[in-house]
C-alpha cells in the first residue's frame, strides 16, 4: 500500500510482531491496517474499528484487495466490550488539522481555526485515554497525527504528567520537506505501560 514516508513510520515505530493482539483505532480509510498486517506477515490478530461506520466499508476493501486474513473488523461501539486491557499494541492514528500535509491537502488550510484546533485536542486527549484503558502491561501504544500543530501533540505530553502508569519511549517530529517535497509532516510518539 502505497503512503507518504512520513506516515508510515506510525507503524514502524510500532514495530508490531507476529502473534501480537493490536488494535488500528481510528483505522480508515485502512493504510495503517494494512501496513500492520504486512509487517506482521499477515500472523498477528488485528482488529480495526473506526467511529464512522461507513468508513469501514474502505477497510473492508483494502483488506479484501490485499487477501488479508489477520484483520478483524469491530464496529466502535461494540469495541469496549470485554477488551480492557487485551491488546499487546494499539496504532492511534488520530484525527488531526492537517497542518502535516497542506502541500496535498490545500483545503485543510481553510479549516484551521483556533477553535477547531482546540476542538480536535480535545478528541485526541479522549482517544489516547480510551487507548490506555485497551492496551496491556508491558504493552505499547502509537500515537501519531499528520499535524505539526504543538497544541495537537502535547497531548502526549499532558497524558504521561497525568498518568504514572506509562512511559515515553520514543517521539519525533517530522517537518515537511520544503525543498525537494518528498515527504510531508506528522508527528509520533510511541508510549509504553508499565508491566
Amino acid at each position: 500500500t502505497v503512503q507518504d514516508l512520513s506516515a508510515s513510520q506510525a507503524v514502524r515505530i510500532l514495530d508490531p510482531q507476529p502473534g501480537w493482539s493490536i488494535l488500528d483505532l481510528c483505522s480508515a480509510p485502512g493504510t495503517k491496517t494494512t501496513q500492520l498486517a504486512e509487517a506482521t506477515r499477515d500472523s498477528a490478530r488485528i482488529i480495526a474499528t473506526d467511529i464512522n461506520p461507513d468508513r469501514l466499508d474502505r477497510v473492508r476493501e483494502n483488506i479484501a484487495r490485499l487477501g488479508l486474513k489477520s484483520v478483524t473488523i469491530v464496529p466502535c461501539a461494540q469495541l469496549e466490550q470485554g477488551q480492557a486491557r487485551s491488546f499487546d499494541a494499539i496504532l492511534l492514528d488520530a484525527p488531526c488539522s492537517n497542518t502535516g500535509v497542506l502541500a496535498r491537502r490545500v483545503e485543510a488550510r481553510f479549516r484551521i481555526r483556533r477553535k477547531a484546533v482546540q476542538e480536535i485536542a480535545a478528541t485526541q486527549k479522549a482517544l489516547l485515554a480510551k487507548a490506555a484503558g485497551l492496551v496491556k502491561p508491558g504493552g505499547r501504544i502509537c500515537y501519531s497525527t499528520c499535524s505539526i500543530q504543538h497544541q495537537e501533540n502535547q497531548d502526549v505530553r499532558e497524558f504521561l504528567t497525568e498518568s504514572s502508569q506509562f512511559e515515553l519511549a520514543r517521539e519525533k517530529l517530522t517537518l515537511p520537506s520544503a525543498e525537494s517535497f518528498d515527504h510531508d509532516g506528522a508527528f509520533v510518539a510511541l508510549l509504553t505501560r508499565k508491566a
